[in-house]
């Protein structure tokens, strides 16, 4: 009986010592994200590779130029029925102005604080490097609020991006969004590779800077075919990078896609065909490269033609 009594006292005893050598449980914080500073700079240079805990998502934007010439500019109530049909889908846009309709469409106004009140966001786009503070500046005093958004651009010009003010005003870029390497959008000259990095420098615009500021987002070829190949090729496990880009660019007079008659009926179906994938997120060129950040700044590139 003392045995068993002395046996029993001494397992109270060990599972007393084990209860008190045990480690706390660890908690996890979800860490902030900080529009202003949408990059933050890395001290190793080492690539962050994507694991198996992480899935692929991909982020489909759409986007609108409006051209300085009068001849390309939008019918204002047309374009707005098209943005509140398209943000009703759940789809997220964004409209990119030249200096020219800024300054000339008696509407701008208007339409800049209607559809923002849809979501739609203002990026900045200028054929003039030297005009993008005046447009986000133009953009401010019309009421609206314009993003970070390099809205196109030629890849000759990154290395003297920067931030720019305008009687007073100073605008900072942060994202990158189309990139040509030649003027005039002639065939060859578009980079329409789709996927996220940061260039190094104009000479090696597709080589990744973890340590430098100026996100590219890839917008792919904009067409509706290519959007839903490129989602077949996630669900079949081609790209395991966490985050992807594709954007879908509509001409501002016609309506329809760039470089197709793809309309909104064309656009609402691929929407739908895109929504069962589950990996399918729609957000806007800025948001997409804050997500991009989020899920481990993990570059990529993925040549479309």
């Amino acid at each position: 009986m003392k045995k068993i009594l002395s046996l029993s006292l001494t397992l109270l005893w060990m599972i007393a010592c084990a209860s008190m050598t045990q480690s706390p449980p660890l908690s996890t914080t979800e860490v902030g994200f900080t529009p202003q500073t949408i990059v933050a700079t890395e001290t190793s240079t080492a690539p962050v590779q994507p694991t198996s805990a992480i899935p692929t998502l991909l982020y489909i934007s759409g986007t609108t130029h409006i051209e300085s010439k009068p001849q390309a500019w939008p019918n204002i109530d047309e374009f707005l029925n098209f943005l509140q049909q398209v943000t009703a889908l759940g789809m997220k846009w964004s409209v990119g102005a030249d200096i020219g309709w800024l300054q000339g469409e008696p509407r701008a106004a208007e339409l800049i604080q209607a559809s923002e009140a849809l979501g739609v966001q203002w990026d900045v786009h200028t054929h003039n490097p030297e005009d993008r503070a005046k447009a986000a500046y133009l953009i401010t005093q019309m009421g609206g609020h314009p993003t970070t958004v390099v809205s196109g651009m030629l890849v000759s010009e990154f290395n003297s991006i920067a931030p720019q003010t305008y009687q007073g005003f100073t605008w900072t870029p942060q994202v990158l969004w189309g990139g040509t390497n030649c003027p005039g959008h002639r065939p060859g000259c578009d980079d329409l590779a789709t996927g996220i990095w940061i260039p190094l420098s104009a000479e090696q615009y597709t080589v990744h800077n973890p340590n430098g500021t100026l996100i590219r987002v890839g917008g792919g070829t904009h067409q509706l075919a290519d959007g839903l190949n490129l989602a077949q090729a996630i669900a079949n496990g081609e790209y395991p990078y966490p985050v992807i880009s594709f954007t879908l660019m509509v001409s501002p007079t016609s309506i329809t896609i760039v470089n197709s008659n793809d309309g909104l009926p064309e656009i609402i179906s691929f929407a739908n065909q895109v929504n069962q994938y589950p990996f399918v997120r729609w957000e806007n060129i800025e948001e997409t490269a804050q997500a991009w950040v989020k899920a481990g700044s993990v570059s990529s590139r993925i040549e479309m033609k």
